[in-house]
């Protein structure tokens, strides 16, 4: 019985030991690497490259619309982003990312648009628009190197909705016109593979990057991705902190839908500055 009570007294002793030794790394480390959550909010500053694809009823390919070079869609925007992640168990992480763009205005054709069974023909004056949001969900694994510095591997889903329109007056016959509205839209559950990594440079700075990717065939959408994260955060209180990041978004869609055969081409790249919770 000593002997039973003697090993429960030292492994008592350890574990305090041990307890301490984490209390004391806690301190030491970026709070990225030890609290079970964390959320960013901020603002993403991203060049966006928008172009569009819609067939006929035929299936006939039209060409691919640069909203930007064709209908003098801004390139520029600005679009209020989120990041949020748990840590949970002893090797788990769950992460979110979302964020939402749209952007229209009216322009004078300088050539001919087709889109779908309807062309837009060169001088005429027309309204055009389009939007997207995403939604990231990922679950990973993390490995941990050392107490500073950790990675993870796994996998996610991309909820993706997007949509464009055109409209105004199409010249018929005799000279006269009629007002036609044009628009496509469509929403696609895209599943991607990931990896990331954080890296405590000291107790207040922190390095992130993330990549994820997919090529694949899901239901009506055939689609490439690459959605990666590169920056910077930096513990400014005990909770709080601020970040600077570098983000690229980058999907090539093909849709066989009923309303809507052809392409979308959306890229979305620039900083994202952020304030951010950890606990």
């Amino acid at each position: 019985m000593k002997y039973v009570i003697s090993i429960v007294l030292v492994s008592m002793l350890f574990a305090v030991d041990a307890q301490s030794l984490r209390a004391d790394v806690q301190d030491d480390v970026h709070p990225y690497l030890t609290q079970e959550f964390f959320v960013d909010l901020g603002v993403y500053f991203p060049n966006r490259t928008v172009a569009f694809q819609v067939n006929g009823s035929l299936d006939t390919p039209n060409d691919i619309i640069d909203f930007h070079r064709d209908l003098e869609l801004d390139r520029s925007d600005e679009t209020f982003a989120l990041n949020f992640g748990w840590r949970f168990g002893e090797k788990w992480e769950l992460a979110t990312q979302y964020f939402k763009s749209s952007g229209g205005r009216k322009a004078v054709l300088e050539e001919d648009i087709e889109w779908g069974d309807v062309v837009f023909e060169q001088g005429s004056s027309v309204s055009v628009g389009q939007d997207f949001s995403l939604l990231r969900l990922f679950f990973a694994r993390r490995f941990e190197s050392s107490e500073r510095h950790e990675f993870g591997v796994g996998a996610g889903i991309h909820w993706l909705e997007l949509g464009a329109f055109v409209e105004g007056d199409v010249i018929v016959g005799g000279g006269g016109s009629i007002f036609a509205r044009e628009s496509v839209r469509g929403s696609a559950p895209l599943p991607n593979f990931g990896v990331w990594y954080t890296n405590s440079i000291s107790p207040k700075l922190a390095f992130k990057a993330r990549l994820d990717w997919l090529d694949a065939s899901i239901g009506d959408y055939h689609g490439a991705l690459i959605n990666t994260s590169l920056g910077l955060n930096y513990q400014v209180f005990e909770h709080v902190g601020v970040g600077l990041n570098f983000n690229i978004f980058d999907l090539d869609l093909s849709v066989h839908k009923s309303g809507w055969r052809g392409r979308a081409n959306l890229t979305y790249e620039g900083l994202y500055a952020n304030l951010s919770i950890y606990w």
